[in-house]
Order: C-alpha cells, then structure tokens, then sequence
C-alpha cells in the first residue's frame, strides 16, 4: 500500500512537469524560427532524418553507448552523477555546438551553422531515443512514474542546454524571450488546469 502510494505521488510530479515541457517546447521552436530559415529548417531536418534512420533503416546504439561513456568520462569528478551523466548530458550535441564555434572562428563569415545545427538536431534526437528505450527497461514501475519523471526531467535539462548553446553562439537567439515564454506557457497551462478543476469541483 505505502509502495502504491508513492508511485502515485511520483506520478502526480511527473504530471504536474508536463505543463513545463510543454512550455519550454513552444518556447524554443518560436525562437529557432527567429532565426535565420535555414538553421530553422536543419534543426528539424536532424529530427526527421535521424528518426527515418532509426526507424526504417539502423539504430546506432554503438554511438549512443560511445557518447553516454564520454559523457560519464567527462564529469566523473562528480562521483554521484556520473551513473545519470550519460542520460543527462547529450555529449554528441554539445560537441556539434563546440566544433561549430572553432569552425566559425576558422572560416570566419561562412554561413555554418545550419550544418552544425542539423548534426546537433540529430545527435539530440538520438540521444533522447537511446535515453527513453533504456529508462523505460529499468524503470517499470506500476504507472511507470519513475520513467515519466525521469524523461520529462531529462528533456527539459537538454533542451535548455541546446538553448544556451544558440545563445551564446548566435546572437539571433534570446536566452532571456526564451525563459520568459516559456514561463508564460507553463503557467498558463498550469492555471487553466487548476481553475478546470475548480469548476468541476463547483459543480
């Protein structure tokens, strides 16, 4: 009973981090659209092209397995975090956002970023792939509470990461208008869905 009652509280969390992922999604494809068209059309060219791939024709698991390592590798001064660093950390994506910034420094002026964009588009959608198959094996739970809570953490901390990375390296790309619709967007959701519960409960 008291293992019940802590996966359903768990599930609640996961739910109640629904509104925040749905917010932080919005909020990031409004400003990748700000910017220049074809970074726009790379990045979710990277998603299309990866998914097609893993689905129809190989799945890359080596890859995945070679990055979650790096990964683990790279903060493993972090004793605590390095088993949830491959999961947590997209090591591939980043890489893709530091070799654009040595290439840009490199030939200066030529328009990069869309290649590096749709590598780093494509990474991240097999980074989150990989990281869903292998948390829904290990996490059963009986409403799968820890995989949900797990994911939707996973994604939002990425997700901001890729933000940042657009940031710092393109100035088209407001970190702050990003935070701030986003916040926005979640709340709203958050609020609509209090205020339905209340009418229902009116009634």
């Amino acid at each position: 009973m008291k293992d019940r009652l802590l996966s359903v509280l768990k599930f609640i969390l996961a739910v109640l981090l629904l509104p925040l992922v749905i917010g932080i999604t919005s909020s990031f494809l409004e400003n990748l659209r700000k910017m220049s068209e074809g970074v726009c059309l790379a990045f979710g060219w990277g998603v299309v092209v990866y998914l097609i791939l893993h689905i129809l024709l190989y799945e890359p698991a080596q890859v995945f397995d070679a990055s979650k390592k790096m990964a683990e590798k790279t903060i493993g001064f972090l004793s605590p975090w390095v088993k949830v660093a491959g999961f947590c950390v997209p090591f591939f994506t980043i890489l893709s956002f530091v070799l654009y910034y040595f290439a840009s420094l490199i030939w200066k002026g030529a328009p990069l970023l869309p290649y590096f964009a749709f590598l780093a588009s494509f990474t991240f959608t097999m980074h989150m792939v990989f990281t869903a198959n292998a948390l829904k094996k290990k996490q059963p739970g009986w409403l799968k509470e820890n995989y949900f809570f797990s994911i939707f953490s996973i994604y939002i901390v990425n997700i901001l990461i890729i933000a940042g990375a657009f940031y710092f390296l393109s100035g088209d790309f407001s970190f702050a208008d990003f935070i701030s619709r986003c916040g926005d967007v979640a709340g709203a959701i958050y609020t609509a869905s209090f205020r339905q519960l209340f009418v229902v409960e009116g009634r």
